[in-house]
């Protein structure tokens, strides 16, 4: 009886093994696939850059009139997650890319705001606690 298994699943190639768990979906022409991701990134980087009147590859407004305005603000007029950045580093020592956080807020924006503080006196005499 164990024989008997044992032919059948050679005959029906054991789990894992057999060309169907291998390439559910036939050959890949990654040629092919490159030339349709190229393309497809470039019609999305197209439609973004008429959406916002912007050239993110040389991070730029475009010129002339357009639907909206670009101004150029100081680092510090705006909240600290809009500076905060992940830079990639290089790759260690591993073969792996390591995000890294960098923050350009100063130190003073880094800090929690102080807790808040309940009132237990009563509010106008109404003898309920003010929170």
């Amino acid at each position: 009886a164990a024989l008997e298994r044992l032919s059948a699943r050679r005959a029906l190639g054991g789990p894992g093994r057999s060309p169907v768990c291998r390439s559910l979906f036939g050959p890949v022409d990654h040629e092919e696939l490159g030339r349709e991701l190229r393309s497809r990134l470039r019609e999305m980087g197209e439609d973004d850059q008429r959406r916002w009147d912007y050239n993110f590859h040389t991070d730029t407004p475009l010129p002339g009139p357009g639907r909206l305005r670009w101004e150029e603000v100081e680092g510090g007029t705006v909240p600290a997650f809009y500076r905060e950045t992940l830079q990639i580093s290089s790759r260690g020592g591993n073969g792996r890319r390591s995000p890294r956080r960098r923050r350009s807020a100063p130190p003073a924006a880094r800090r929690p705001p102080p807790p808040c503080r309940l009132s237990r006196r009563p509010a106008s005499g109404s003898g309920e606690p003010d929170f």
